[in-house]
C-alpha cells in the first residue's frame, strides 16, 4: 500500500493524510474569518498597538490550543508536521480570496453596521421619549397630584380634630370654673344666713335684758 508519511514503525495510508490535511485547511480556513471578524471590530475604534499586541497574541494562543486538541482527536494521539502546514494553507487560501474582497469591502461594511447601529439607536430613544411623554410623565403628574390632595386632606382633618381636642378642653375647664363658682356662691349664702341668725339671736337677747330692767325698776 502508498504511503505518505511514517509514524510509530507504522506507515500511514495517503488517502488518511490527504484527508486530516483537509481537515486542518478548513480549520485554518475559519481561523481567518475568525480574525477577519476581530479587525473589523477594529476598525469601529481605533485601538493602541499594545490592545492590538495583547488581542494578537490571545488569537494566537486559541488557535494553538485547538490546532493541539485537533489534532490530538484527529490524529489518534499523534501530532504531524503537516496538521500545522495545513492550518497554514487553509488561513491564507481564506486571505487571499474571501479575505481580500472582506478587506476592500470592509470600509463599506463598518458604515453599514454603523448606520444599522445608529438606527437601532434612534428607535431606542424615539420609543423612550414616547413613553416619557406619554405614559412616564401623566402617571408622575397624576401620582403627584393623588400625594397633594391626600396630604390636604390629612392636613384638614389633623386641623379639625386638633380644633376638637382644643374645644373639648376648654369645655372641660368652664365646667370647673362653673362648679368652684356654685361653691363659692354657697359659702356666702351661707355665711350671710348665719349673720341673720347671729343677729336675731343678738336682736333677742337686747329685747330680753330690756324687757327685765323695765321689769325690775317696777
Amino acid at each position: 500500500m502508498i504511503s505518505l508519511t511514517y509514524s510509530d514503525n507504522m506507515f500511514v495510508p495517503i488517502s488518511e493524510s490527504l484527508s486530516q490535511l483537509a481537515s486542518f485547511a478548513i480549520l485554518g480556513f475559519f481561523f481567518g474569518i475568525f480574525y477577519e471578524i476581530i479587525r473589523i471590530i477594529r476598525l469601529f475604534k481605533k485601538q493602541s498597538d499594545l490592545v492590538v499586541s495583547i488581542t494578537d497574541f490571545v488569537f494566537l494562543s486559541f488557535t494553538g490550543l485547538v490546532t493541539f486538541a485537533y489534532s490530538m482527536e484527529l490524529g489518534n494521539g499523534q501530532f504531524r508536521w503537516f496538521f500545522i502546514a495545513g492550518v497554514i494553507f487553509g488561513g491564507v487560501v481564506y486571505f487571499l480570496t474571501v479575505g481580500r474582497l472582506v478587506f476592500l469591502a470592509s470600509n463599506f461594511i463598518v458604515r453599514c453596521i454603523k448606520r444599522v447601529f445608529a438606527f437601532i439607536v434612534r428607535c431606542v430613544k424615539v420609543t423612550f421619549l414616547f413613553f416619557k411623554k406619554y405614559i412616564f410623565v401623566p402617571i408622575l403628574k397624576m401620582l403627584c397630584k393623588i400625594i397633594q390632595f391626600s396630604k390636604t386632606k390629612i392636613g384638614n382633618i389633623y386641623v379639625f380634630l386638633r380644633k376638637k381636642v382644643l374645644n373639648s378642653s376648654n369645655h372641660l375647664k368652664s365646667k370647673v370654673k362653673v362648679v368652684y363658682n356654685k361653691r363659692t356662691i354657697n359659702k356666702s349664702v351661707a355665711g350671710d344666713e348665719r349673720n341673720v341668725v347671729k343677729g336675731t339671736i343678738r336682736a333677742i337677747g337686747k329685747s330680753a335684758r330690756t324687757t327685765s330692767a323695765a321689769f325690775r325698776k317696777t
